[in-house]
């Protein structure tokens, strides 16, 4: 094996190569550092292709970092002395140190040269956000093969191309052109990385969780063609990421079989995935998106399984998983499967119930202890059982107090391995502390989960403070009862 392909492939340390005229030389940097490290932490980036015309890709590029991104940033473009008050520089070979990442969006069959020409300055690796590769033909193809050379050659690390970038929300550093209005939005810190074959997620879905508070993000990667770094790569580096705490993938072809079950198995973190291409249907549109193989979907799903990985349906569902498992990453196994429901409405009692059922989860038989606490908040004519009906009770003291002493009763309750409470916000609700009634559940280490109904802006405030306090909040009953079931099921380590 060449030496370079050896060095590449070392998966604790990167290097650093130079050309001279005759011989290629790798420079270790550190023991310690990640051979990904300068795609999430660069100390200087290259942007190639900034423009100041606003109406541009390489504008919006140039832009994100410059609202976000600490480091040292180097336009490069030919055209221009000055974008944004940065000195823009003419070739690569020109920019100044530290560098050690380029953004590359010019036109498709000027890339490999551009790569060939951040590899002969040192940079260790690049972002090709430009599309026209193997997505759209032979042509396409043929500059894809090049790409693939050049890395082998100089052993440079490629993300992408066809891909959106990065989104770190907790660093703010978007190395993207997705819009700006992400940054008006608010960049939502969360506990769940996304690694997707796709732009979406970094894009029009991203904005939405953030702005609807439905999640934060640790980081969004969008690696599209994958000539290079691929999901292998990213779920190495995301399962020792401190800022990570569960991993969500979208997938359309997994090439690397083996490398990737192998990684998951040994993930002591949550990983949940949407593969897209299971149907003859979605396999054609996978090929036309990011040209990708999708495989057999029986054979990878069993493989999926056997690996610990949880199996998402859509967008929304694996985000909703991931964010579950995020905030109780540490699950025991199922015990009883036994969940008490604090509800105000008997009708979604009785649908919980059902459904419960259906996931192989049950209502819990609440003990004559449990019973003999719930019946002090309760009027004399009211019985207690499993779903807790709290109406009267939130009638009789008010929706805090009921609360509190409600998930306090059924805390201490051995037959109880989940809380699911239902809420309405928008009346006598409205006001609702959450921090107490969630911290009674953490210490009794049992996962509580909500339900939530309400007027529009009093269930985006309430929702906002339930992101803030870890407690996962679902407009479908049906969705609540999947996550818990996730929850439950989910054990610690490989």
């Amino acid at each position: 094996m060449p030496f370079e392909h050896w060095a590449k492939s070392l998966g604790n340390y990167y290097f650093v190569y130079k050309h001279s005229v005759n011989k290629r030389r790798f420079f270790p940097l550190t023991f310690f550092q990640s051979i990904m490290d300068f795609f999430f932490n660069p100390k200087g980036i290259a942007v190639i292709g900034a423009t100041p015309n606003a109406k541009k890709v390489g504008y919006h590029i140039l832009k994100n970092l410059l609202l976000g991104y600490k480091g040292q940033i180097y336009p490069v473009n030919s055209k221009y002395k000055e974008i944004e008050g940065l000195n823009c520089y003419g070739s690569v070979e020109n920019v100044p140190d530290p560098v050690d990442l380029a953004i590359i969006f010019i036109p498709a069959p000027k890339v490999p040269r551009a790569v060939e020409e951040c590899a002969a300055r040192g940079i260790p690796g690049v972002m090709i956000e430009s599309a026209g590769f193997a997505e759209v033909g032979e042509q396409g193809k043929s500059l894809q093969t090049q790409l693939k050379r050049v890395a082998s050659e100089t052993g440079i690390r490629i993300w992408g191309p066809n891909c959106m970038g990065l989104v770190d929300a907790r660093k703010k550093h978007i190395f993207s052109f997705v819009s700006q209005v992400m940054w008006n939005e608010g960049l939502l810190p969360g506990k769940i990385s996304l690694i997707v074959q796709s732009g979406l997620l970094s894009a029009g879905f991203l904005i939405d969780l953030m702005s609807h508070g439905i999640s934060g993000i640790s980081k969004a990667c969008s690696i599209g063609n994958k000539v290079d770094v691929d999901e292998c790569d990213l779920l190495e580096y995301l399962a020792a990421d401190p800022d990570t705490e569960a991993i969500a993938l979208y997938l359309e072809s997994i090439p690397e079989g083996r490398r990737f079950l192998d990684l998951c198995k040994n993930c002591k973190k949550p990983i949940v995935a949407l593969k897209g291409g299971k149907t003859s249907s979605g396999v054609k549109a996978a090929m036309s998106h990011t040209a990708s193989m999708a495989g057999n979907w029986r054979v990878v799903r069993g493989a999926l399984a056997q690996a610990g990985v949880i199996e998402a349906h859509d967008f929304f569902h694996m985000v909703d998983m991931a964010r579950s498992l995020s905030i109780y990453p540490d699950g025991k196994g199922k015990r009883n499967g036994g969940i008490a429901i604090i509800t105000f409405s008997g009708a979604s009692g009785i649908i919980s119930s059902d459904l419960m059922e259906q996931e192989g989860l049950h209502p819990a038989i609440l003990s004559k202890s449990t019973i003999n606490s719930l019946k002090r908040i309760f009027p004399q004519w009211m019985p207690v059982s499993n779903p807790i009906d709290l109406w009267p009770a939130i009638e009789l003291n008010g929706g805090q107090k009921s609360y509190e002493e409600a998930v306090k009763a059924v805390c201490h309750d051995p037959q109880v391995d989940a809380i699911f409470i239902h809420l309405f916000v928008g009346g006598i609700t409205r006001q609702l502390n959450l921090e107490p009634i969630v911290e009674q559940a953490r210490l009794a280490k049992k996962p509580i989960f909500c339900w939530l109904l309400g007027t529009r802006n009093d269930a985006n405030f309430f929702q906002q403070k339930a992101l803030e306090a870890g407690l996962p909040v679902f407009k479908e009953i049906s969705r609540a009862v999947q996550c818990i079931k996730a929850v439950l099921l989910r054990t610690t380590g490989p």
